[in-house]
């Protein structure tokens, strides 16, 4: 029997957006992707390959002097639960709940960073940047990547570049993600009009969930769409254009809302500090949109007795994975006492909020 793993005491208490940094760009993830030169890829392996790789590659990346205490979390002993709160953590877009024996993931105490070990591929690097400091977060992965590479071999074609299991992963395999916070321009019905103005070739938007139409907390991913014909400063530059331009026309947004009465978007955020303090049960999606009205409140000065800090704090906090863990109680199922738990959870968190629009 494999022995349970526990989650790092630092993930568990922080999380990735506490600091003030930026109301509307969180936070931004650089992934990238490898297989080892010597192996098939992880769908066409077998049990005594999963250990090889897997072995191969912890050892290489925990002995990391760029990575804070690192910690091997083997797939099999971490439980379901803890693998959903990774999932949450990182903001992953594809799920990671049906790993298995020969695959797990590396984490360290920044709770920053993570590699995914023999799951889509061999080795998935991860590193969220939640500081503005974009730059700095590519440099130390593209150094951390660099020095596995100089112990193992990487599948490599002079004509594709980087082998990956999903060929659109293919040449670089680089995928950056930017978050932007943008709900004035969603709320305002001016999101769709903007992309198509600002459509750049080789960058997609969409929500957490893969696309525009069904945007959770008001939550744009702005990712790129190609990594083969193209170099890495070259996706890292249109990404991060693509993300200026729609924080820009957000900030325009939000100036006109503190101008001009919109009646409408006042009477989503009270409704929204409303369902946050007096609900009996809240759903995921629900709550999160509602603390995304909040933020947006909270700028424009609408809202009172909170920080954005905290918003962002709770913003994870009520999501399943992360709410369990923070009030300690880790085999909860029924979703309508978790519904129920998460209102409760936000209720007491949110003691001490003022509504300021005048009724």
């Amino acid at each position: 029997m494999t022995e349970k793993v526990n989650l790092p005491k630092t993930l568990v208490e922080h999380t990735p957006w506490e600091t003030e940094i930026n109301p509307i760009w969180l936070a931004t993830s650089f992934l990238l992707h490898r297989n080892l030169a010597k192996f098939n890829f992880p769908p066409k392996m077998n049990d005594r390959q999963f250990q090889q790789t897997l072995s191969l590659l912890k050892d290489q990346i925990l002995q990391s002097s760029l990575l804070q205490k690192p910690v091997l979390l083997s797939a099999e002993g971490v439980s379901a639960l803890d693998k959903e709160f990774l999932y949450e953590h990182f903001l992953c877009l594809e799920g990671i709940q049906n790993t298995l024996s020969g695959q797990g993931f590396i984490v360290d105490e920044s709770g920053h960073f993570l590699a995914e070990l023999n799951i889509q591929n061999h080795l998935q690097l991860q590193l969220t940047d939640c500081q503005g400091k974009w730059e700095n977060a590519w440099n130390t992965l593209s150094q951390i990547e660099t020095a596995i590479g100089t112990a193992v071999d990487f599948a490599f074609s002079p004509k594709f570049g980087f082998l990956t299991a999903e060929p659109f992963l293919c040449g670089t395999g680089l995928t950056v993600q930017a978050y932007l916070h943008l709900p004035a321009l969603i709320h305002m019905k001016q999101l769709e009009e903007t992309l198509l103005k600002q459509k750049e070739e080789g960058i997609s938007v969409a929500g957490m969930g893969g696309n525009l139409d069904e945007v959770t907390g008001d939550l744009i991913v702005v990712s790129n769409s190609y990594t083969l014909g193209i170099n890495e400063e070259s996706i890292i530059h249109s990404v991060h254009s693509m993300a200026m331009k729609l924080m820009a026309m957000e900030k325009t947004l939000r100036s006109h809302l503190q101008t001009e009465n919109n009646a409408e978007i006042k009477d989503q955020v009270s409704r929204a500090f409303g369902l946050l303090l007096h609900s009996y049960q809240l759903q995921t999606k629900e709550a999160l949109g509602a603390l995304s009205l909040m933020k947006l409140g909270l700028h424009l000065d609408w809202i009172g007795g909170i920080t954005d800090a905290k918003l962002n704090s709770l913003f994870f906090q009520c999501r399943r994975g992360h709410l369990l863990h923070t009030i300690g109680e880790l085999q909860v199922s029924d979703l309508q006492e978790i519904a129920h738990k998460r209102a409760d959870y936000l209720h007491k968190n949110m003691q001490g909020v003022v509504l300021k629009i005048e009724v």
